[in-house]
């Protein structure tokens, strides 16, 4: 084990350490860029191209160092500029070994799965993803693409962001900062694939019906009105005095305060809040303007929009971005209801019903044709004569093939019985000379030569 001092001189060869603990020893007083600099020195003495075993090493070490930032996400003050520098070294690692990689960032998803159904059953404390999560949620979707239809790390990453945003209950104003910040990482991940993901759009609706103290005249009229925790929901983002300076939502610094602490209750907060929501939203509206539900996904978020933008203590810079947004869906709505067609029968020339007037005659012949027309009258009678000829032609045809059949079957008979007839004949000839040659009379009458 190396331990390394401030005031000591770091080795330029350091061992992988195998466990957390040796890990933590190691940095034990190092600020942050001795930290940096140990983890690349560690990198470059077991680097994967000097030896086959060190593969085996940095993976040890890779998730050794994943622990480290998860822990180091989880501490308070949280010291953000070393997450910065760790992600660097995390992301090349990922690209050394990917496979391992992989395989840790879908293990610790499947156990934050399984806490987070387990937090839902208790009601008293908040289920919302701690910093550590948010932290790997967020490196992880800087290592492994955004862009494929179905990643083994990146798909249960945006199912886990979306059951978040859809099951965890909003109590408070960190509940709120917590979703935003899931809706900015689901925004910059569909940019890249595309992906439809209503649970966002759904969260932010849900923070805009939050800034009212009563219900927009929209709400009993949209589709989720039956849901039980938007009609509970408290107006945690309304507005109660005038806000003079708007400033952008830091995430990080409002992570790091206690949940019961007054900032989350203050105006500034509030606005602040409303500001990343609306920009959001615009990035989603970007996004999916091409879709052709658009109207109906957007249009109640629309009219949300201009009622929110009327209340009394809204700053104007933030009304202005309520309603270009709202313009801006009434917009891309309009031109996709432009372009549909209502639904229609097919249009088909009728076809008018064949009368047919019946005629009759009195002295009714049977096999007589009473056509006016003599020409159709006399085609009509050379095709029977055609039609009749060609029977005899077949029928005689047929006789003659019968004839020629019964000649040839009459010559094969004869052929046959003669060839029988002469077989009979060898056969029998073939028995007396065998009967005469086994009773001693073939050669009988001719005299023995005597012998001498």
């Amino acid at each position: 084990m190396n331990n390394i001092q401030p005031n000591q001189t770091f080795p330029h060869i350091i061992e992988a350490p195998k466990s957390f603990e040796e890990f933590c020893a190691i940095l034990e007083n190092c600020s942050n860029e001795n930290v940096i600099l140990v983890v690349d020195r560690i990198r470059k003495s077991n680097a994967i191209q000097l030896a086959a075993e060190n593969r085996k090493k940095m993976q040890v070490f890779y998730g050794v160092l994943l622990q480290y930032f998860a822990v180091l996400a989880n501490k308070k003050p949280l010291n953000i500029e070393l997450l910065n520098f760790l992600v660097k070294p995390l992301m090349e690692m990922s690209v050394e070994i990917p496979y391992f990689s992989a395989i840790c960032a879908r293990q610790r998803i499947l156990r934050t799965r399984a806490q987070f159904c387990e937090a839902l059953k208790n009601t008293e404390n908040s289920c919302w993803p701690s910093m550590k999560t948010l932290s790997l949620l967020r490196l992880w979707s800087m290592i492994f693409p955004c862009s494929d239809f179905r990643h083994v790390v990146m798909t249960p990453v945006i199912l886990l962001m979306s059951e978040y945003l859809m099951r965890c209950p909003i109590l408070s104003g960190r509940d709120i900062a917590i979703g935003s910040f899931l809706c900015t990482m689901v925004l910059s991940i569909t940019k890249q694939s595309q992906k439809f993901c209503p649970e966002a759009i759904m969260f932010l609706q849900t923070l805009l019906m939050a800034t009212t103290e009563r219900k927009p005249a929209s709400y009993q009229e949209s589709r989720f009105y039956h849901l039980m925790e938007l009609k509970e929901l408290k107006p945690l983002l309304h507005i109660h005095d005038r806000v003079n300076e708007i400033r952008p939502l830091n995430f990080l610094m409002v992570m790091d305060k206690q949940e019961d602490t007054s900032f989350f209750s203050s105006d500034d907060f509030r606005v602040s809040v409303l500001v990343t929501m609306v920009e959001t939203l615009r990035g989603f509206v970007d996004i999916y303007k091409e879709l052709s539900s658009f109207p109906e996904i957007f249009s109640p978020i629309s009219m949300l929009l201009l009622e929110v933008a009327q209340q009394d203590n809204m700053p104007a810079t933030l009304q202005d971005k309520f309603k270009d947004v709202a313009e801006l869906i009434n917009k891309q709505a309009n031109e996709h209801r432009e372009t549909r067609k209502p639904l229609q029968m097919h249009k088909k020339k009728p076809v008018p019903i064949k009368l047919l007037a019946p005629k009759f005659e009195e002295n009714f012949v049977k096999g007589r044709d009473y056509d006016p027309d003599r020409e159709r009258v006399e085609m009509k009678k050379l095709k029977k004569l055609v039609k009749r000829e060609a029977k005899g032609a077949a029928r005689e045809l047929r006789k003659d093939n019968y004839f020629l059949f019964e000649v040839k079957e009459k010559e094969k008979a004869l052929v046959e019985d003669e060839r029988a007839e002469n077989y009979g004949k060898a056969r029998a000839f073939l028995q007396e000379q065998e009967h005469a040659f086994k009773s001693g009379q073939l050669g009988k009458g001719k005299g023995r030569k005597r012998r001498r």
